[in-house]
């Protein structure tokens, strides 16, 4: 069982070449005959693999995969079971391995699942292909650093056939460290390298193919995201051993047990998705979220956040104006934290009205440190104030539903961006980011 650090982003394909020449002094590249890899990640429907474990089958070939994929049960792959791991307040991965054929994956997993509940056996979800390059650090054998491209993602809706969802077009590097190189110079002249060469950190080639499954999905049922410029959200703190609430309540809206309510029609779907969100500190000591893709440069703000007043006296649902900045992309010398973000939501409707609320479980990380919220949402246009009354009304309802039979959940008003000013970290904490 392996236990390491991980970290990951991404550079542009020019700069591949000088960062292969910074490396070389302190690295020696290992070849295999078979280049790409091929990985199964493991779920249901339901998608009840909690935060923090990753289930994945893993083999490798000299072609990648196509625009379709038809599995064989009797084919080899490399079962992997990693898990979150905290030591000395640095967040890591164990890891195990196991070779099976696929049609006994299942069966072992039984075994292996047993410390979570799973209402539905697990299967292959979501996939993905690509070519890797591997460089062992010298002086160790478990340092490396992998080199991945040709990246193309897939689904698999049922079955043994899976579909091309989505692709990616710029350089994957990954620096897998063991605990006792975590303050070696040769980490620390990686990292600098990277930093030179102007490497951002990249959410995990799971939860990408989980965003672009939930991409594939909207679009196949036209099921688009309603425009607004008003948030307006019900707040619960979560214990994350507990996070099986979560689907709990998902069951408790498909049985009818929250009067008025259930899934939305034509769209039944639980969707799962990573996001990094990097702040700066500016020079009135205010934290801005800056989103950046290409050559642009996003800036959000959320504006006249304030503590609603809804007649049950939750005092937990928060209403807050979003605004976004679209601008050239510039460098960011202010001090820098990094937040990441992964969710699982569903959406429900008034059976009434049919307006709609999401329903998630939020899992922020930075570093060591977590969070975890689950999070009743509503969205309306600043202008439209009878909806508005109308959406806080339906989600204290809900909020109210859910708390008093859920113990374990608290009212909290308590947002990530609160959450990440509280914490103490070093300067360069930004870039420990979380994996799985």
């Amino acid at each position: 069982m392996k236990t390491r650090k991980e970290e990951r982003c991404y550079i542009q394909t020019s700069k591949l070449g000088e960062f292969i020449r910074g490396i070389k002094p302190i690295t020696t590249e290992k070849e295999f005959k078979t280049g790409y890899n091929q990985t199964l990640y493991l779920n249901n429907s339901e998608h009840e693999v909690p935060f923090g474990i990753s289930i994945k089958a893993r083999k490798y070939s000299k072609l990648s995969w196509g625009k379709k994929i038809k599995l064989n049960l009797n084919d080899e792959w490399i079962l992997e079971l990693k898990k979150d791991l905290i030591i000395e307040d640095s967040r890591l991965r164990q890891k195990e391995r196991k070779n099976l054929k696929l049609k006994d994956i299942s069966k072992i997993l039984q075994k292996e699942t047993k410390d979570f509940s799973l209402s539905l056996p697990l299967r292959p979800c979501v996939a993905d292909s690509y070519r890797r390059r591997h460089y062992l650090v010298k002086g160790s054998d478990d340092f490396r650093i992998t080199i991945d491209d040709n990246l193309n993602y897939y689904f698999f809706e049922s079955g043994l056939i899976g579909i091309k969802i989505g692709q990616e077009d710029y350089i994957r590097i990954e620096v897998k460290v063991p605990p006792n190189k975590l303050k070696s110079s040769k980490f620390k002249m990686i990292r600098n390298l990277l930093l030179k060469l102007k490497a951002e950190p990249i959410i995990s080639k799971k939860d990408t193919a989980y965003a672009l499954l939930g991409k594939y999905l909207r679009n196949k049922f036209n099921e688009k995201t309603a425009k607004s410029d008003i948030e307006i959200e019900a707040k619960l703190s979560l214990d994350g051993r507990k996070q099986n609430i979560f689907h709990k309540i998902r069951n408790d809206f498909k049985r009818g047990r929250i009067n008025g309510f259930g899934p939305m029609k034509g769209f039944p779907y639980i969707l799962e998705s990573g996001r990094l969100h990097k702040y700066i500190v500016n020079h009135q000591n205010n934290y801005i979220r800056i989103g950046l893709k290409g050559d642009s440069q996003t800036t959000t703000l959320k504006e006249n956040s304030e503590t609603i007043k809804d007649l049950l006296n939750l005092n937990c649902i928060l209403k807050r104006r979003e605004i976004k900045i679209s601008q050239p992309k510039k460098d960011l010398n202010q001090s820098l934290r990094m937040l990441y973000r992964k969710r699982k939501y569903f959406i429900v409707q008034n059976n009434k009205n049919k307006e709609t609320y999401c329903i998630l479980i939020d899992r922020c990380t930075c570093g060591a440190k977590e969070l975890f919220q689950i999070e009743i949402e509503g969205l309306t246009l600043s202008s439209l104030r009878d909806k508005e009354a109308e959406i806080i009304k339906d989600i204290a309802y809900i909020t109210n539903k859910i708390l008093r039979k859920y113990k374990d959940l608290k009212p909290t008003t308590q947002t990530k961006l609160d959450w990440l000013k509280s914490l103490k970290l070093k300067s360069n904490d930004w870039y420990n980011l979380a994996v799985g």
